[in-house]
């Protein structure tokens, strides 16, 4: 019977602190129940398979010692960079065993869930954080094959963090990853020792307010995540004096509706939140990042209309939206009113669980990365 392992992580969404992470503000964010998926399969004799289920397609490669996978024939290009990016990392750190000794395996990794089919057939991703959670996934499979070395929470992330952004050409805060490994709802800090140009994510969990709903809407538009932080960081190497500033206005925010956020201060939480909205605006306007798009403003309109407090999640430009009330009859009045407009509500579960592991045989311990 072939050895099967089997990893989940789930998608997020920001409630609070996008951009302001990037220079070591806190944040929040939530685990939502939209699951990237790696599978692993052992296989008679020496070859290896990646194969993409969502597209069908499979390639052929071996194990390379200290590096990670070499293609045979066809190169799967970006497909195939989550398994290139961990698979060395992890080589690098010591954490898989040599080329010859691991076992010949089929990888399956599937993004399905975070995309869905337009009306003209196009496949659009919907923005919750699927690249985190596909790396985050099959570094934790990828581990389970080489027996579970022991690791701190602290040193999976960093390590997820680093192949993460070498798929996102080095940008990137980590607050996905670090999401996708914990699960639930999250407060985000940073670990100032790790460096400024690689900082790692802490993420503590946090109890969902009693009395908050919120509803996360569907912009209808992908919006690429390292396009606008090129944008961020012409601004910030073009005017750093006014980065920091707004970067500063941004983190007191943040850092307000984080502690109102522990302490169930709702008032104060919309209060910070919408703060930070308008924060986002000043920075948007002085930067052309685009996280205001029209159809944001739409679904802000919507939202005021009836009485919620209203933010982009994540990067912006499209992808999703938030919006937060203290009110359950608002939150359904809420959903009713973007329905009736054609606007897509999330229907997954938020606070969903971390990263899950399953299968691969007897555990062994592996010398941690010191």
């Amino acid at each position: 019977m072939p050895t099967l392992i089997e990893a989940r992580a789930p998608g997020k969404l920001v409630i609070v602190g996008e951009y302001a992470v990037l220079a070591g503000a806190p944040g929040l964010a939530v685990a939502v129940d939209v699951r990237a998926e790696a599978r692993i399969t052992s296989l008679a004799g020496s070859g290896n398979q990646l194969v993409i289920p969502d597209t069908g397609e499979s390639f052929r490669f071996r194990w390379v010692p200290g590096s990670g996978p070499r293609w045979e024939g066809i190169s799967p290009g970006a497909l195939g960079l989550p398994l290139e990016a961990c698979a060395e990392i992890l080589t690098v750190r010591g954490l898989l065993p040599r080329a010859s000794e691991l076992p010949a395996c089929r990888i399956e990794l599937t993004t399905a869930a975070f995309h869905q089919t337009s009306s003209d057939g196009q496949r659009v991703k919907l923005g919750l954080g699927s690249s985190a959670a596909i790396v985050v996934a099959l570094t934790g499979a990828l581990l389970r094959l080489a027996g579970d070395p022991v690791l701190s929470q602290e040193a999976l992330t960093a390590i997820c963090c680093e192949a993460h952004r070498r798929l996102q050409g080095g940008s990137g805060s980590g607050v996905d990853v670090a999401t996708a490994i914990t699960g639930g709802t999250v407060a985000i800090a940073f670990n100032r020792q790790s460096g400024p140009e690689a900082p790692v994510p802490q993420a503590q969990p946090v109890s969902w307010p009693r009395r908050l709903s919120l509803v996360a809407v569907w912009s209808g538009e992908s919006a690429s995540t390292p396009a606008m932080l090129s944008r961020l960081r012409a601004f910030r190497e073009g005017d750093a004096a006014r980065f920091a500033s707004h970067m500063e206005r941004l983190g007191a925010n943040a850092g307000q509706a984080v502690a109102a956020w522990r302490a169930e201060d709702l008032s104060g939480l919309f209060s910070a939140i919408t703060g930070y909205e308008s924060g986002l605006r000043r920075l948007d306007a002085a930067a052309g990042i685009g996280i205001f798009s029209p159809s944001h403003e739409r679904l802000r309109e919507i939202a005021l209309k009836h009485g919620a407090v209203y933010k982009p999640s994540g990067a912006g430009g499209g992808d999703f939206g938030i919006a937060l009330t203290d009110s359950r009859t608002v939150a359904q009045a809420l959903r009713t009113g973007y329905a009736a407009a054609g606007i897509a509500v999330l229907a997954a579960e938020l606070c969903a669980p971390g990263l899950s592991v399953r299968g691969g045989g007897t555990r062994r311990d592996l010398p941690g990365p010191g």
